[in-house]
């Protein structure tokens, strides 16, 4: 069976993606507050700051710019920036290293999170919201970039640096 290749995703994968991707951020925004209000607000600032480096980097440069993506990143990425070229997007490579700005937003709730079960108690939500972002990481993201995006997606299908750095191999190329 072929696989359906999307030129506009349909509107009921961007609205379960994007709840899916919400949920760790909510998760860690709730640990960070919990520990007080201005890690809480910088947890915040910081998610903020690594959507428009997605923006910036990436959406501005995507086939995908202007319309509905997997992520609905597209037509925000519209608002703040004009449409780049899309050889910057498939000419971009992706490495571990370009991760870890991901990872340290979710670490670092759930290493507070662990702090904060250790130093104040048990308390049931604290745990869930400890666990969550783990769990995404190595359990939900895989079904949802596997499934419901990367699967689907034009741009993969001519270049995605990190569709080629999960897949370790090349896609397809810039027309």
């Amino acid at each position: 069976m072929k696989t359906k290749i999307y030129d506009k995703y349909p509107a009921w994968i961007v609205l379960v993606v994007n709840i899916i991707m919400l949920l760790p951020i909510i998760a860690g925004a709730y640990i960070m507050f919990r520990l007080n209000w201005v890690t809480g607000i910088m947890y915040l600032a910081y998610v903020v700051f690594l959507e428009f480096t997605v923006y910036k980097e990436g959406c501005k440069h995507c086939y995908y710019y202007n319309s509905r993506c997997a992520f609905g990143k597209s037509y925000i990425a519209r608002i703040f920036f004009k449409k780049g070229d899309g050889k910057n997007f498939t000419e971009r490579k992706t490495s571990w290293e370009d991760l870890i700005p991901i990872m340290i937003g979710s670490l670092v709730p759930v290493i507070v999170g662990i702090a904060l079960l250790i130093s104040r108690g048990f308390h049931l939500l604290t745990l869930i919201a400890t666990i969550y972002p783990v769990v995404n990481w190595f359990f939900i993201n895989p079904i949802l970039y596997g499934q419901l995006a990367c699967k689907h997606c034009k741009q993969g299908s001519i270049c995605c640096p990190a569709l080629e750095f999960f897949s370790k191999g090349k896609v397809g190329k810039i027309k």
